[in-house]
């Protein structure tokens, strides 16, 4: 693949990931006016969206170990056309049997394009994955931000969440063809004919030869307890201040700076990169972020809170992209099936830690919210450090 085209391809990519970011942060605030809508309960809801979160957890493993042995753009192709399917047949029926079916299509979609897009990007820019990984997760973010603006729009002018898919759908078909077209027939390694696509991995290592490394072991670990535990924190942000006496309107706002400054977080780091390692970026920003961390959850002052939260997102920003970026390096041969099982527990943490978070805010109140946030930051940074030790111990080999 010729440089223009690798640039294109990336273009295209942190386009996709804009639309990510954005579709799969308005899905969850509108399951209420769903729900209504469809007349079910919460508890049908919840068995469908535990269903689809089940089934993204298999397509991140399926898909980065295919990404290892087959046409990854297929793969990516494959993911577009998932969520294309699924916002379009949600957007013409309503309907909670096809409500199932379509959390399915878009939580395999998502997950497939998670990890296909990842993997691709890691193959065409071997020398350049962290930096690649930032500029993905930024766009991610900027489409994450622009979630509650969308969804308070839908929910002012009262319009329906189906014609919202529609236009999602629309945007999916339309990337689907620019994608097709730039990158038609091409292999990621320029120059090198077309062989057997479905041979195994050029080392020949098996699944469980490559994730059982301690390197990819511990990096699974920090993004399973890193993601779940920071991701449940700003899903309950707006809970967590309402303790405070924080109206949510309010606690909406402070949720939008806490994005943006993740977003500050990652360019931060994509200009550290160039000068410092991944691993000691990560450990550094890590412990600076359970400082602030500390002081947001047991300082008294909200603006101190406030500053404090910013701070601490400008740390924790960069984990998910400088943890997988250092996982893909230690194997490039294999990096989709380490991407692919890195990712994966990255979303497992996120479905083990919601309803932590749910129970602890039932039972002991609010106010513990961000306790589970620093507890799980305490415990994802022994995993850091074990990390750090590995990697010090092979730069020293």
């Amino acid at each position: 693949m010729d440089a223009k085209t690798k640039k294109q391809t990336l273009i295209t990519f942190y386009f996709i990931f804009i639309l990510f970011g954005l579709s799969i942060i308005v899905i969850d605030p509108l399951v209420p006016v769903i729900a209504e809508a469809m007349d079910v309960g919460f508890d049908k809801m919840g068995i469908a969206l535990f269903v689809g979160s089940v089934t993204a957890l298999i397509a991140n493993i399926i898909s980065g170990r295919l990404s290892d042995s087959v046409d990854i753009k297929k793969l990516v192709l494959t993911g577009l056309f998932l969520l294309f399917l699924g916002f379009a047949l949600f957007g013409a029926y309503l309907d909670f049997a096809v409500f199932i079916i379509v959390t399915i299509f878009l939580r395999v979609g998502f997950g497939t394009i998670d990890t296909s897009i990842h993997s691709f990007s890691s193959k065409l820019f071997k020398k350049d994955i962290s930096r690649v990984f930032l500029k993905l997760d930024i766009a991610w973010y900027s489409g994450a931000a622009m979630g509650p603006l969308v969804v308070s729009a839908i929910l002012y002018f009262d319009f329906l969440p189906r014609y919202l898919f529609l236009v999602f759908a629309f945007v999916y078909i339309f990337f689907i063809a620019v994608f097709y077209r730039i990158c038609p027939r091409k292999r990621i390694d320029a120059g090198l004919p077309v062989k057997d696509t479905t041979a195994a991995p050029k080392n020949g290592k098996s699944i469980l030869a490559t994730v059982r490394d301690p390197l990819i072991l511990n990096a699974s670990m920090i993004l399973f307890i890193y993601l779940g535990s920071l991701m449940g924190l700003s899903t309950w942000m707006t809970t967590y201040f309402l303790s405070l006496g924080v109206p949510v309107a309010y606690g909406s706002a402070i949720l939008s700076v806490y994005w943006f400054f993740s977003i500050a977080g990652m360019m931060l780091t994509s200009r550290l990169v160039r000068r410092f390692s991944e691993i000691g970026i990560l450990f550094y920003s890590c412990l600076a972020g359970i400082i602030f961390l500390s002081l947001f959850s047991f300082m008294p002052f909200l603006y101190i809170k406030i500053a404090a939260l910013a701070l601490q997102a400008v740390c924790f920003a960069a984990i998910f992209p400088l943890t997988t970026a250092i996982s893909a390096n230690s194997d490039p041969e294999n990096s989709g099936t380490i991407l692919g099982f890195t990712i994966a527990f990255a979303f497992a943490g996120s479905i083990v830690f919601q309803p932590i978070y749910g129970y602890v805010t039932e039972y002991l109140g609010k106010g513990y919210i961000s306790y589970i946030a620093l507890g799980g930051s305490l415990t994802g940074f022994i995993f850091v450090a074990m990390l750090f030790r590995i990697m010090s111990r092979r730069i020293k080999v």
